[in-house]
């Protein structure tokens, strides 16, 4: 039985060892990758969120999209903090205020997602207010 990390590592480093990876352990750690796949694939994730689905051919699936990429830096970390540490916080709190958010996350997902108009956002926020 393998454990997660080198199911992982299959994935993502030592590629020709996807092989070695038995089913068992590709359908117990499915709903893992699948979840942390939905950060940065929500719609291709969703598709395969499904209780009858074949978890190993799932996997599968992961593994052949993910084959000629680069190892996903993005994949393990903690986004929404490391965002939000990235600005103001008085910027951060004008932004919540003026977007009509009431969870940070929501701001956060935002930044992530559509940076460059959250920035215009508050470029134009701070130009109104002085």
């Amino acid at each position: 039985m393998a454990e997660l990390i080198d199911v992982a590592n299959a994935m993502f480093k030592d590629k020709h060892n996807w092989k070695n990876i038995i089913d068992d352990d590709k359908e117990k750690f499915f709903f893992i990758f699948n979840r942390y796949f939905s950060k940065k694939y929500p719609v291709k994730s969703q598709l395969l969120n499904n209780k009858t689905i074949d978890k190993v051919t799932a996997l599968n699936l992961w593994y052949y999209y993910n084959l000629d990429k680069p190892y996903p830096r993005w994949f393990w970390s903690k986004s929404s903090k490391s965002i939000k540490s990235d600005i103001d916080e008085k910027d951060f709190e004008l932004l919540m205020k003026k977007l009509n958010l009431n969870k940070p996350e929501d701001l956060i997902y935002l930044l992530n997602n559509y940076t460059e108009i959250i920035n215009e956002e508050l470029k134009f926020y701070k130009t109104k207010n002085k």
